[in-house]
């Protein structure tokens, strides 16, 4: 990849631009600390150099000028130039060169630049002066080099500029390695996103497990995979079972009303080919209007209409709906409803729900077998349990009986589609409540509730 490229890199830029803010505080930082520093020792010269002038003003003042001999002579490191000027600022003694044109008399101590008259050279220097007027009319000029406090200075700077550039060098390997991190997993993340668009769904986006945002983002994406992977497999494996079942239904349709064509003699034999078909067609019709009922319920979201539902109601009027079908197939509803629960929900489809699991049990619970509900409201758990004496599920099939046209050994010769458990589990689903086949004895479901206060 090129280096252009690289630089383009969001990760690249991030961090560079991370580097660059923590520079430029380093830099803002230490110039304030210059700055403050630089103040610091300006006032402490000026200390001095006001020091010196007024002892050597107060010696004049008794006729001795001998400090500021003293002071000229004492000054080995070359750092106290030191001149007397007449009141027309001409030069009389010293090793001031001239008066600097912005120095004022008897005024504060103000940074200016001399040159230093000796017997090694002409030098430069700048310097804190102040100037001081003594009795006999003539000015005294003293003055301290800040030769110092510029090296101090010079110093910080040179240790900013040699501390910067590895931490330059440092900050942009550091966004190199970052950006080609994240280039090279992203890279593998395309990958396999190419896969799953070219068809293979088992493809996963690789996660590390960690907390970091592309993580927990891949983690979601992977999630979502998982739901896309199971609906076109369900999508698939629909597809092949309404072919299969609607097949039938269909084929004899038409096979009976070829042969009536072909064969019926009288009006009556004639009618009686076209009820059977109809009813072939009218159970065709059934399938599809089943599924798509099913897929309404899993695709639908307007859950706005939701409203507070007391489920013993709903039960009551199952058992004054079933009850009679239970006494014809000679079968004990028992109905056990003491406290109620009140959840939020769409009534009617919740009714739907119950009535397909009471439905069951009186179709596959022999004669002389109990069908039981009961409201379950102990140990902070609320549950509505639907069981029955029939002949129950295999356990290696209560996962496969809520998907749609599975029927079990048991309902082989029973008149159905296949499509009722699909119908709860879906309606059970857009509710957010659970559904579960329990491993008892006969055939037990439950639809498990939020926990909420019961009455």
């Amino acid at each position: 990849m090129r280096l252009l490229d690289w630089t383009r890199q969001t990760t690249f830029r991030y961090t560079a631009a991370l580097f660059g803010a923590i520079s430029l505080t380093i830099v803002v930082s230490f110039g304030i600390a210059i700055l403050q520093t630089s103040r610091k020792l300006a006032e402490r010269l000026d200390v001095y150099v006001m020091q010196e002038a007024d002892g050597i003003v107060a010696q004049a003042r008794q006729g001795n000028l001998e400090p500021y001999e003293e002071r000229l002579r004492q000054d080995p490191r070359r750092v106290k130039p030191t001149g007397l000027f007449d009141a027309n600022r001409k030069r009389l003694s010293g090793n001031i060169e001239r008066w600097p044109s912005e120095l004022n008399v008897d005024d504060l101590p103000l940074g200016v630049s001399v040159v230093r008259l000796d017997s090694v050279s002409l030098e430069r220097q700048s310097v804190r002066a102040v100037a001081r007027r003594l009795p006999n009319g003539n000015v005294l000029i003293v003055a301290w080099s800040t030769s110092y406090n510029d090296e101090t200075a010079d110093v910080v700077r040179s240790g900013l500029l040699y501390g910067l550039i590895p931490a330059f060098i440092l900050g942009s390997v550091a966004a190199l390695i970052f950006g080609a991190r994240a280039h090279k997993r992203v890279k593998e993340m395309n990958a396999r996103v190419e896969r799953i668009v070219a068809g293979d769904l088992r493809q996963r986006l690789p996660t590390r497990d960690t907390a970091e945002p592309l993580d927990r983002l891949a983690h979601s994406v992977n999630g979502m995979l998982d739901e896309i992977q199971t609906l076109v497999e369900n999508l698939a494996s629909t597809g092949d079972d309404i072919a299969h079942d609607l097949r039938a239904p269909l084929a004899r349709a038409r096979m009976g009303l070829e042969r009536a064509r072909s064969n019926a003699t009288t009006v009556d034999e004639l009618r009686s080919s076209i009820d059977r078909a109809i009813s072939g067609i009218d159970l065709s019709i059934s399938i599809v209007t089943a599924l798509l009922r099913i897929r309404a319920l899993e695709q639908t979201r307007r859950l706005e209409a939701f409203d507070n539902v007391s489920v013993r109601e709903i039960v009551g009027e199952i058992e004054e709906l079933y009850e009679p079908f239970a006494e014809e197939n000679h079968l004990t509803l028992n109905i056990d409803a003491t406290n109620d629960i009140v959840v939020r929900g769409d009534r009617d489809l919740l009714f739907e729900a119950l009535a397909n699991l009471v439905d069951n049990a009186v179709k596959f619970t022999p004669e002389g077998g109990q069908i039981n509900l009961c409201l379950m409201t102990a140990d902070g758990k609320q549950a509505l349990r639907i069981s029955d004496t029939g002949p129950g599920v295999p356990e290696d099939e209560r996962d496969l009986i809520v998907q749609r046209f599975y029927r079990s050994d048991r309902s082989r010769n029973t008149k159905g589609l296949g499509l009722g458990l699909t119908l709860v589990t879906a309606i059970v689903k857009l509710h957010g409540f659970r559904f579960d086949i329990l491993a008892m004895a006969g055939f037990v479901a439950e639809i498990t509730f939020p926990s909420q206060n019961s009455k």
